[in-house]
């Protein structure tokens, strides 16, 4: 049996990666934890659970934990995904990995150290929209990929954990551009020559990259009147254009016309993603969300806020 400890049961765990994504024959959630004790009751009893906790450790120690997913705010991730390593657990990580690549690297490290494996919820890279967008880069459809670029305006109260440098080092472009950054990794290749500026209060960051032979940008503004977010990918043949925050079709335009993708959203997101976890863990195929590739998103990151 798979037993999972889920550290930080809120609104995550609620929607996107509810318990019923962990639970097959052979897997089963069975120990979660929050702060929080009427909270942390409440969801085992309404998910039925049998153990629930206000100490992360009790969950890292409980024998019948294999596994453990750390979903709390990024400032703690190192902490719990290394003492949960420590303790030979595989460890399921929130996105982004950690404060910074530094930290990821040090989870990364415990874990080679333990024998034990890392993911990281990057759960775009299984989504079945986001992997009908890499079946037709694969099938040509927009020709030679030439360059990519991400426009994302948002209105913004800078209010919340995310805006806090203490929980969360890099303000909305951290918690959220990652994913996007995260998929382009998974769909072109791994980012090299990558620079960026960033304003000081983190509301206007500007970047550029190369994911694998394509070269690439990306302007990300907090605090507009409108809201856009869209990444188009341009090629000798055509343009695909996605967002990676809406469930809008994909468009594919090219000479002969415009086709538009419906695919949407699956009911609980991290459901593909969560099923290639257990499969690798049953020995059948392997996560494409892994230790090392979050790390690199991180350190892509950490060279756009200039470290």
């Amino acid at each position: 049996m798979i037993g999972w400890g889920i550290i930080g049961v809120g609104d995550v765990t609620e929607v996107k990666s509810a318990p019923v994504v962990f639970r097959a024959d052979d897997s089963d959630v069975v120990h979660v934890m929050r702060r929080n004790a009427d909270k942390a009751r409440d969801f085992a009893d309404r998910h039925g659970i049998g153990r629930w906790s206000t100490d992360a450790q009790s969950v890292i120690d409980d024998p019948d934990v294999t596994a453990v997913y750390v979903a709390t705010p990024t400032d703690s991730h190192a902490q719990y995904a290394i003492a949960a390593a420590q303790a030979g657990k595989h460890v399921l990580v929130e996105k982004p990995i950690a404060m910074s690549a530094a930290e990821g690297r040090r989870i990364l490290d415990a874990a080679q150290d333990a024998g034990v494996r890392v993911w990281v919820a990057y759960y775009r890279r299984a989504m079945p929209r986001f992997v009908k967008l890499g079946e037709l880069l694969q099938a040509g459809t927009i020709g030679e990929v030439l360059s990519v670029h991400t426009t994302w305006r948002k209105p913004n109260d800078f209010t919340g954990w995310r805006w806090d440098p203490a929980r969360n080092r890099g303000g909305e472009f951290y918690e959220t551009a990652c994913h996007t950054l995260d998929l382009l990794d998974h769909l072109l290749g791994p980012a090299t020559d990558v620079a960026g500026v960033a304003s000081d209060d983190l509301h206007a960051v500007t970047a550029s990259y190369r994911f694998g032979e394509v070269v690439g940008s990306g302007t990300w503004t907090f605090g507009t009147p409108d809201d856009l977010e869209e990444t188009v990918l341009t090629g000798t043949a055509g343009t695909l254009t996605f967002s990676s925050f809406s469930p809008t079709p994909i468009r594919l335009v090219t000479a002969t016309g415009t086709t538009a993708y419906d695919l949407g959203y699956p009911e609980h997101v991290h459901g593909p993603l969560l099923a290639t976890i257990l499969d690798e863990l049953r020995g059948k195929g392997t996560c494409p969300s892994t230790g090392e590739s979050a790390l690199r998103t991180a350190a892509l990151m950490d060279t756009v806020l200039g470290d």
